[in-house]
């Protein structure tokens, strides 16, 4: 088999890996360097018997000035010879990267994308097809070894994976046939081709990560280690396929644990290994956001500490969630939504007794002063049964105060209202807009949750005071 035949077949196994269907419009991403051109020219290859739509796309970054725009002509020209529509986008990567304050690398990826994404939707393209090989593999996957990563870091790039950066709108499919080719091969492709290529000059710059690792470390350790490249690709199959199991328990689990609107039982990672919990913690935000962009370990050890201690806890987290820990479920919020079940602060008011006495967002607190029910158990924790008595007390409306004491029915002796709060398991992020009916007696209601001890109805009352807060949320 010839090596031209031989890129041809391995393409062709990478298009099947990365599952695209015959007929699909693929955008390519072309540099005019040997990689996207030696891949446009094998797709275009490919293209009768696939039905493949090309459409060739250049990004001029501006990162070198005095060649971008023959860069630019040169991947046009390649694009003309291989008979594949051809876009070009200018972005200013440079000045990007300054105002994100991010580095050139990290804005050249994330803007690229970006406008890649944009052609992707109005060509309605399957996806977005890049020219990274066996060898990026490598990298790539050396790169994360040396940081410490784990299993996701080292199985490297996928054949197709989903890109999403929901602040930039970017959510596109990114497809890579050619992991399994070397760049040797891809080089001689071109060369038997006779391509035209683009060489980009800023590729042997050491100022990049990237380019040390391909320039000296990857040379050095194939001269350790004969073969070291591949041996680094198939570590990162291999990592993906023990990755899977990983991902497969714990999905599983999390399905398990779900309960309703997005949040977890804490009862069902009671006593599971810590390393699962935190997997499970990554996957559920991963699920709430859509990603899991800038979540580091110590927000993943933050949120399990707190899984492990008292409810009504929450933490602030990358990309405007909170994470947050109730009485018996766990779970994410977008940091500009409000979960609370009750009004906003409330202004000290009388509370009418008979009547209705309005909290604002479409709730309220209702008195009444009724025969005494068969039943004093209302079945609702916003219903409750006091003391008839009530009606000769001056009776208030409000939220909590520093200091406050009350003794809860059925407990004794007074205790603070923040512990009870802490005991009932009431968020902390709802403690300070829970609506209070105090007397001049003490607390007589925290709504939603206990009568004072004072305030029940005892055997020989006739009638009853009934409370109800109503328009409540939970």
């Amino acid at each position: 088999m010839s090596a031209d035949d031989k890129f041809l077949e391995l393409l062709s196994a990478g298009l099947d890996q990365a599952k695209v269907p015959a007929g699909a419009t693929l955008v390519v991403a072309l540099s005019g360097g040997p990689d996207s051109t030696a891949l446009l020219a094998g797709l275009a290859a490919l293209r009768q018997s696939h039905q493949f739509k090309l459409i060739a796309a250049h990004v001029n970054h501006q990162i070198r000035p005095d060649s971008s725009a023959s860069d630019q002509k040169a991947a046009a020209e390649i694009a003309k010879s291989l008979n594949a529509d051809f876009t070009t986008v200018d972005i200013d990567v440079p000045a990007l990267a300054a105002v994100n304050g991010v580095s050139i690398e990290s804005a050249a990826r994330t803007f690229r994308y970006k406008e890649l994404n944009k052609i992707v939707v109005e060509n309605k393209a399957f996806g977005v097809v890049t020219g990274h090989n066996n060898d990026d593999q490598a990298e790539t996957v050396l790169q994360h070894a040396a940081r410490g990563s784990g299993l996701k870091g080292i199985s490297g790039m996928r054949f197709n994976s989903r890109l999403t950066i929901p602040d930039e709108k970017i959510d596109v499919t990114v497809l890579r046939p050619m992991l399994d080719t070397p760049r040797s091969l891809i080089e001689k492709y071109c060369e038997n081709l006779n391509l035209s290529i683009v060489t980009d000059e800023s590729n042997a710059s050491r100022e990049y990560t990237r380019n040390k690792i391909r320039l000296d470390v990857l040379p050095a350790l194939n001269e350790a280690i004969p073969e070291a490249t591949r041996s680094l690709s198939r570590l990162a199959k291999n990592a993906k396929d023990d990755l899977e199991i990983v991902d497969w328990v714990v999905d599983r689990h999390l399905l398990v644990a779900e309960t309703r609107n997005g949040k977890y039982s804490r009862h069902t990672v009671d006593g599971l290994p810590p390393s699962l919990v935190n997997r499970i913690l990554m996957r559920a935000y991963d699920v709430h956001t859509g990603h899991s962009l800038n979540l580091e370990r110590t927000h993943v050890a933050k949120m399990s500490e707190l899984l492990e201690g008292q409810s009504g806890t929450s933490i602030e987290l990358p990309n405007q969630v909170v994470f947050f820990v109730d009485k018996d479920e766990f779970g994410y919020r977008s940091a500009n939504d409000d979960d609370c079940p009750f009004p906003s602060e409330l202004i000290s008011e009388k509370l009418a007794l008979p009547g209705t006495t309005e909290l604002g967002n479409g709730m309220a607190i209702t008195a009444e002063i009724i025969d005494r029910p068969e039943r004093l158990d209302a079945g609702s924790a916003h219903i409750t049964f006091a003391t008839p008595e009530l009606s000769s007390h001056s009776l208030m409306l409000r939220n909590r105060n520093n200091g406050d004491r009350f003794q809860p029915l059925g407990m004794s002796p007074k205790a603070k209202l923040q512990d009870f709060f802490v005991g009932a398991g009431v968020p902390e992020r709802w403690r300070d807009r829970v609506p209070i009916i105090d007397s001049d007696q003490g607390i007589v209601w925290v709504a939603g949750y206990r009568l004072a001890e004072w305030a029940k109805v005892l055997p020989e009352h006739e009638q009853v005071t009934r409370l109800e807060f109503v328009g409540a949320k939970t």
